[in-house]
């Protein structure tokens, strides 16, 4: 299938793309994935186009279900709250809990198509705060048990039946601008349900992942980000309704979540994912950016990384590092609902061919062979220095600048209603 997709330029002529639209499979390892948040229906579209329909998109690899919304009472039962007519109440359940026979068939649907689902505890309205680490433990259990491996004795109220999600997304944004203490341990608690005997005997590939506000570190999260804490899969980090947006160009700070990648994560293969909002009105307090200009920002993101992962270690001369490991994951989009089958093939052609172009422009950094004369080699590796210079000059301006800017950010609700 091939698309005519027009993006508007800087200069506001219009670029016409011909994209070819060919079968994508999620890798966790790849630069390009594309995911999308799905379940509030900010775009307020009626009804809601259901899951199954954006899973037929070949160039879509994630689909987020937002939001477990409540953690009700001290048993801490996730309660999810989608604006889809896909799921009913259950009468007289606790804390209205629902089930989702419609969708629970989308879920195991887009997972023959090779996508991935996660459920995603939060947003911004509060009820899911935990306060001790025994609630963290149970909340943990709990959404083990009704999301996931566990709960499967016909006892636990599972709004998917038997179908399981690939994992649970943390979009913690409440209460506002206070460490999360105990997110640590609801973290190492679910990753040891997934490792252990029962998780072992079903799926061996559940994730945890987070959508950490831009300003490094979140502020909810830092528990868990610091020194090597938590386990965490990606990240979708919100560059919007944020000082540190692509828009703000000086105060952009992804490579600064990357240096936690490569220096700092638990995981030392996570991966990073620019979250955008995908319309103007999908982001009140700001930050959308076109998506040429978005392209253009995940392209010199990546190259960035590329280039990092070469000087791995902060060497001043090139190490010809055997690694492949470039933390770039791709863009997660809120929401699906301002999206266009078009909008998402695009993005997914934009990120291959930007990944593409980063590792054939690699070859600049890597240290020439000897046998070309020692002449040759003093003059790559001066080269090399000095592109090292460079780099590490200007993460240290970003950093100083979004060190200043921290303080104003105001940690209220910003984009999710």
């Amino acid at each position: 299938m091939i698309f005519v997709v027009v993006l508007s330029s800087p200069s506001g002529i219009a670029l016409f793309t011909l994209i070819t639209q060919t079968a994508f499979g999620f890798d966790i390892q790849s630069s390009n994935n594309v995911a999308l948040y799905w379940g509030q229906n900010s775009a307020q579209a009626s009804p809601q186009p259901p899951l199954k329909s954006y899973c037929n998109r070949p160039d879509v690899d994630i689909l987020i279900l937002s939001f477990i919304a409540t953690l009700y009472s001290s048993e801490k039962i996730p309660i999810l709250n989608l604006a889809t007519p896909q799921c009913s109440p259950i009468p007289n359940s606790p804390g209205g809990q629902v089930t989702c026979p419609e969708l629970a068939q989308d879920i195991e649907y887009c997972k023959t198509k090779g996508k991935k689902v996660l459920v995603s505890l939060g947003g911004a309205t509060a009820g899911y705060e935990i306060q001790s680490s025994a609630e963290a433990e149970a909340a943990a259990k709990q959404i083990w048990d009704t999301y996931l491996g566990g709960g499967k004795d016909g006892v636990t109220v599972r709004p998917f039946g038997k179908v399981e999600v690939d994992g649970v997304d943390l979009d913690l944004e409440t209460p506002a601008g206070q460490e999360g203490t105990y997110w640590p341990i609801f973290i190492d608690t679910i990753k040891s349900l997934y490792q252990s005997k029962a998780g072992r005997s079903g799926k061996t590939d559940y994730l945890i992942t987070a959508s950490p506000q831009c300003v490094y570190p979140d502020v909810i999260l830092s528990p868990a980000l610091k020194d090597k804490r938590s386990w965490f899969d990606m990240l979708f980090i919100q560059f919007y309704n944020n000082v540190c947006a692509p828009t703000n160009p000086t105060s952009f700070n992804f490579n600064e979540w990357a240096e936690w990648a490569r220096s700092s994560s638990l995981n030392p293969s996570v991966k990073l994912f620019i979250g955008a909002p995908a319309s103007p009105s999908a982001a009140p307090s700001g930050g959308f950016t076109p998506l040429e200009s978005l392209l253009q920002v995940a392209s010199e993101a990546m190259e960035d990384c590329e280039n990092a992962r070469v000087f791995w270690g902060g060497a001043s001369v090139p190490t010809n590092s055997s690694s492949n490991y470039n933390p770039f994951g791709g863009i997660a989009f809120w929401d699906a609902s301002w999206t266009t089958a078009e909008y998402t093939a695009a993005t997914k052609t934009g990120l291959t061919t930007s990944w593409q172009w980063a590792r054939s422009r690699n070859h600049i950094f890597k240290r020439e062979d000897p046998a070309d004369g020692e002449a040759k080699e003093a003059e790559a590796a001066e080269s090399a220095a000095d592109t090292v210079k460079r780099m590490r000059s200007r993460d240290t301006f970003r950093k100083t600048r979004a060190s200043h800017r921290r303080h104003a950010i105001r940690r209220a609700h910003r984009h999710r209603r």
